[in-house]
């Protein structure tokens, strides 16, 4: 299996393991990347675009991340907070006046995006409502809560996306998509999008999804489902549908950004360089998006997780190296991007084969501890 990119020597254990990976057949195509100052210390990549195995992996390639696209929202309401536009402790109806009813009136914007609203689920099968903004915005504004908002928080999986674009929508005008390449994307010259245009939907790669088991002894093991986990029922599957134009042009800022690891690890190194000259945000927003809001047993994940405004924290030091105050999101299958502001980089693992790993994905930890023992 050949190997393309550029790797800094220092970071020659992190080309071994990726290259162990290919070779180990665990990996169809992927991308691994780690970046500082907006510039790559790693920028790996290699196998294959599609399930057959036909075409090669290339640089330029664009895979969906699943929810490693909601640090890209969350750092749009954290540009827009920065800006004066919103505040985390303001309520959400101060923006988005028809969310106030039916126990949501007193939901802030942090807690909304720390996934404390109690509105996880779609309540739709329908996947042509995901494409339609403002009917599930509608549908978000009329809801009841599964809980007590602010009182635990229960992972709102697709329900984020379209709540962080009415809140981009309400204080700039623009979709979350638009504003994301307009403030940042195409300045800093991003490969990241939310909402693929036409003309680059050709680097699009295959992602070729995991085999579903169903344990048709389920029922028998008396797994006692929280009213949160229940509801994520109604709600469409979105692995047939994952590789049509449809889903990669619409705006799902939850699940379907388009992106590879050199777009998403130069992403995060502009958030936390070391030359404050390319600041992407000032230290105070960083500081406060990346407080904590919430800690404890999530309704939906069903582990223990703690939450930025929209951030995954690194709490355990597991999922994205051993610092503490690394901070980011994964998606479903496997891939992943975070800001490390001790060291000050930006790492990204992109893939196209998808496994079925709930919390993390064992891929993307080999290759971040072997990074981080090259540091």
């Amino acid at each position: 299996m050949e190997i393309h990119g550029e790797c800094d020597p220092q970071f020659s254990k992190v080309k071994e393991t990726f290259e162990k990976l290919h070779q180990e057949d665990r990996e169809i195509g992927s991308c691994f990347a780690v970046y500082k100052d907006g510039k790559p210390l790693v920028d790996l990549w290699g196998g294959f675009q599609d399930k057959d195995k036909t075409k090669p992996w290339q640089k330029d390639n664009l895979v969906t991340v699943y929810s490693t696209t909601k640090g890209v929202a969350a750092f749009c309401i954290a540009l827009a907070m920065e800006k004066g536009l919103l505040k985390y402790e303001e309520k959400v109806s101060t923006y988005w006046p028809e969310f106030a009813n039916n126990g949501k009136e007193d939901i802030t914007v942090g807690m909304l995006m720390s996934h404390q609203a109690g509105i996880c689920s779609p309540e739709t099968r329908n996947v042509d409502d995901y494409y339609n903004q403002s009917l599930m915005a509608e549908k978000l504004a009329g809801m009841t809560p599964i809980w007590e908002p602010g009182t635990a928080s229960g992972y709102h999986s697709m329900t984020f996306g379209w709540l962080t674009s009415e809140l981009i929508l309400r204080v700039t005008g623009k979709s979350l998509g638009t504003y994301f390449r307009e403030e940042v994307g195409d300045q800093h010259e991003i490969d990241f999008f939310i909402g693929l245009p036409e003309s680059e939907d050709h680097r699009v790669a295959e992602l070729v999804p995991f085999d579903i088991v169903r344990n048709e002894n389920s029922d028998q093991q008396k797994i006692e489902l929280t009213e949160a986990q229940k509801s994520q029922r109604n709600s469409a599957g979105t692995l047939d549908i994952q590789n049509t134009k449809a889903w990669r042009q619409a705006e799902i800022p939850s699940a379907n950004g388009q992106g590879n690891a050199g777009g998403l690890a130069k992403f995060y190194s502009l958030i936390v360089p070391e030359d404050n000259s390319l600041k992407l945000l000032k230290d105070d927003t960083v500081n406060q998006m990346t407080t904590m809001q919430i800690e404890g047993r999530d309704l939906v994940l069903a582990v223990q997780v703690r939450w930025g405004v929209g951030f995954i924290l690194n709490k355990h030091k597991v999922i994205y190296g051993p610092i503490e105050g690394a901070f980011g999101h994964s998606g479903y299958g496997g891939s992943c991007a975070f800001g490390d502001p001790e060291n000050k980089i930006g790492v990204s693992y992109v893939m196209n084969r998808m496994l079925d790993n709930f919390n993390a994905d064992g891929r993307s930890i080999e290759l971040i501890n072997a990074t981080y023992e090259c540091l």
